[in-house]
């Protein structure tokens, strides 16, 4: 039982496939063969009843007034008998019809092509079609449905109203109704063979869809297993193939953060191994004048100085790799440029710069901490590129379908060679700077759907611009 639970367990969706593939092609089969079957059918009993109303009204316009008066009396002569015959037999021997017959209104027979015992006895059968015997108005002819006989054959009546008093009655054979039913079979053996057919074809859909989900399955389970290098899957197209790319990328950029953590990692590393190493010589140093009985205060004022850089890189280090939260508003820009210059008012008086603010763009949609952050970043570097007299310029604009926020110094700029690794982690051209103030502005505007670029300002210094589409 476990074993079957197991089957359907790993085939829910392949078996899903198949049963309903193959109910839909059963239904389909069926209602075809049905529609078929009963039009098949309506069609043969309406050429029967065309037939049988041709037949009677023929016989109806031989039969003499005169003999329909006797008739009408009760009273078949020798004379009436060979007349009726004469125009019955015909149809009789050579056509399909069993028994002509002419009975009143109590449906006695008063005459009858083939048996003539049955003459002045009521013919019971026509009792299921009295009613319309008795609304059938006169020179017109109707038939019934089609009915089993004693000797197990099908056959319709059919029936022709002479005046208020006599009809004609056709037992008409409809061999052709078996042949009908045979059809129907044929077509519930053929609904047989496409339910064998939609199971086999159902089968066969299932296995090209179930197959490649499969692959994806394992992909995605190798991925999340932590094996970067296991192969994409071949040979899968459509929205499937969509969805291998999107993993496939997503794979990749897990090699690619796997491998920048792997750089960061020895980046930190080597970081904190150089002050680790001035700590060590201190340290040592220190113990060799305690053991002396002497204290050189510079060696603890160093020591300290290397832990506190220490702890401001591991301090960035740690702001850098936090997960970033976004709650982008509309900001106001220039609000936030009033609050950086009171910020920086202390900074830029040491050095007299001066922070020219020049704003056409009023508003962007950021993440307020953010912007704030990154453009403290920006004016910080600015003033401690600047010369005494520098001067910063602040400034937002909109420029071909862009938002933009831009800082700009005279400065000393940034050297040509260092200029490609300006936003790497701990890349620093500073003695004391820890080399990720940059590298965290990016991944901030990066979470807002923005960038920052580093372009020179002529005639010396530099610009750092915050670009944003306005979309």
């Amino acid at each position: 039982m476990s074993g079957i639970k197991n089957i359907i367990k790993n085939n829910y969706y392949r078996i899903r496939i198949i049963l309903i593939f193959s109910f839909f092609s059963f239904t389909l089969v069926l209602v075809a063969s049905r529609i078929s079957y009963y039009f098949v059918k309506d069609l043969y009993l309406h050429q029967v009843s065309k037939q049988i109303f041709s037949t009677s009204k023929i016989i109806a316009d031989n039969i003499k007034e005169n003999d329909l008066f006797l008739l009408q009396l009760g009273i078949p002569t020798d004379y009436t008998l060979k007349e009726f015959d004469k125009i019955t037999k015909p149809f009789i021997r050579f056509g399909t019809i069993k028994n002509i017959f002419i009975f009143d209104k109590e449906l006695n027979i008063l005459i009858h092509s083939t048996d003539r015992n049955l003459i002045g006895k009521k013919e019971n059968n026509l009792l299921l079609n009295k009613k319309e015997i008795e609304e059938l108005k006169n020179k017109e002819a109707i038939s019934s449905l089609p009915f089993l006989g004693e000797d197990k054959k099908w056959y319709l009546w059919g029936f022709y109203r002479f005046n208020d008093k006599l009809w004609l009655g056709i037992q008409e054979r409809a061999d052709n109704l078996e042949k009908v039913d045979d059809f129907s079979k044929l077509f519930w053996y053929i609904g047989l063979s496409g339910v064998l057919l939609s199971v086999f074809l159902g089968w066969i859909l299932a296995k090209n869809i179930t197959k490649p989900v499969s692959k994806l399955v394992e992909f995605s389970n190798q991925i999340g297993k932590g094996n970067l290098f296991y192969e994409k899957p071949g040979k899968i197209y459509g929205e499937i193939k969509v969805l291998a790319d999107a993993l496939d990328k997503m794979r990749n950029d897990l090699q690619l953060n796997q491998k920048e953590k792997e750089d960061l990692l020895a980046q930190i590393a080597h970081e904190i191994r150089n002050p680790l190493g001035g700590i060590e010589l201190l340290a040592n140093l220190t113990k060799e004048d305690l053991l002396q009985g002497k204290i050189n205060p510079d060696y603890l004022d160093r020591i300290l100085k290397e832990v506190g850089g220490l702890k401001s890189l591991i301090t960035a280090f740690l702001n850098y790799s936090r997960p970033v939260l976004t709650d982008v508003k509309a900001i106001d820009l220039e609000e936030m440029f009033k609050e950086l210059n009171e910020s920086y008012r202390k900074d830029l008086a040491d050095k007299n710069v001066a922070l020219l603010q020049n704003i056409e763009l009023k508003k962007i949609y950021f993440d307020y901490n953010h912007l704030k952050r990154i453009s403290e970043n920006l004016i910080k570097n600015a003033i401690e590129s600047c010369p005494v007299n520098g001067v910063i310029e602040l400034k937002s604009f909109s420029e071909k379908g862009n938002l933009k926020i831009a800082v700009a110094d005279n400065g000393n700029g940034i050297d040509i060679n260092d200029r490609a690794k300006l936003f790497e982690p701990f890349f620093t051209t500073k003695k004391e700077g820890t080399g990720l103030g940059l590298a965290i502005s990016k991944k901030l505007c990066k979470e807002n759907n923005a960038d920052i670029i580093y372009t020179e300002n002529f005639p010396r210094g530099s610009i750092f611009t915050i670009t944003k589409s306005e979309n």
